[in-house]
């Protein structure tokens, strides 16, 4: 197998809760040391997350630190430390993820191998789940994962993940790095998509060896309202069916009011189908724990759904990591 030198750029900001867990999985991937170099980038952290990265430095020399002090091209936030980390990446390939992930041992190596001449792959992300909403969230990013997988393979463009996702160092040079395509809320799906219309394949890819883990959202629906409003703003197709989604409630409502016998049969006909998909999908991943989850997350689908689109029109402030934007 032939080893590209790899380049792992991290955002992180106030981290302390979340910082070592992946500093940890890094520490234990497979892929070889002298051909990795990890970027973490420290956004104006007001908690003890350097010193935790400080930490893990003394004995791992391919992990550095880099204090972000200035703001480039009217970069904000994530966008903005990936920007300046990209210009100290010596690697052929640049690997994103975020400080409340964990990555497997063989996360390099699912991609390396996988691709030919891609210039930007996806990988998964589960999140971590202890009871019914966690595992509902846990599913929910499977079933868009695989969504994800069937438009790829038909050459269809979904959005970038950047929790998890591989970039070529040509393909984000060609297009001039985050300084030329401009600030967005939603920065991976920015790169992601100039990448794509500059002429580069991409993939989707859908295995175990692929699969982060992240801690489910403290502020679901500060999450959510950026991810709708980060779709309007940049037209993804993933925002039609979200759309669609959102007003099934309060039409099966309404429909309710005429025959609560075709509401039943709207959710029973659900069930059945997410049960199927469900099935399939975590005998692929090795998953299959989340099936017993499967009639709570057909009900979080149509009210949560619901939710977070009230939450986008509401006229409260898009914050992230205790930033408005």
């Amino acid at each position: 197998m032939n080893y590209p030198k790899v380049s792992i750029l991290v955002a992180a900001r106030n981290e302390e809760e979340n910082i070592a867990e992946l500093l940890h999985s890094f520490t234990q991937l497979s892929y070889p040391k002298d051909r990795l170099q990890i970027l973490i980038g420290d956004d104006d952290s007001t908690d003890t997350t350097a010193e935790i990265i400080e930490d893990f430095m003394t004995e791992n020399i391919f992990i550095q630190y880099i204090k972000i002090k200035k703001q480039i091209a009217d970069l904000k936030g994530k966008a903005n430390v990936l920007a300046q980390l990209a210009h100290k990446a010596t690697g052929e390939l640049f690997f994103f993820t975020d400080a409340d992930i964990e990555v497997p041992k063989n996360w390099i190596e699912a991609f390396v191998v996988e691709r030919k001449n891609e210039g930007v792959i996806v990988g998964l992300t589960l999140v971590k789940n202890k009871n019914w909403f966690e595992a509902s969230q846990a599913i929910e990013w499977l079933f868009t994962l695989k969504l994800m997988k069937t438009l790829a393979d038909y050459k269809i463009q979904s959005t970038g993940m950047g929790n998890n996702m591989m970039v070529s160092a040509e393909a984000y040079w060609a297009v001039g790095g985050y300084e030329k395509i401009g600030f967005s809320i939603v920065e991976d799906y920015a790169i992601y998509k100039a990448i794509i219309d500059k002429g580069f394949a991409f993939k989707q890819l859908f295995k175990p060896e692929a699969l982060t883990r992240t801690k489910p959202p403290k502020k679901y629906f500060e999450q959510r309202k950026r991810w709708v409003a980060g779709g309007f703003s940049t037209g993804s197709i993933l925002i039609f069916p979200a759309l669609i989604q959102g007003f099934l409630l309060p039409i099966l409502f309404i429909i309710s009011l005429y025959s609560w016998k075709i509401v039943l049969s709207v959710f029973i006909l659900n069930f059945l189908v997410n049960l199927f998909l469900g099935g399939q999908i975590f005998k692929v991943l090795n998953q299959n724990q989340l099936l017993k989850y499967i009639p709570a997350y057909t009900i979080y689908m149509y009210v949560f759904w619901f939710l977070q689109l009230i939450a986008y029109i509401l006229p409260t402030k898009l914050v992230w990591k205790g930033r408005e934007y």
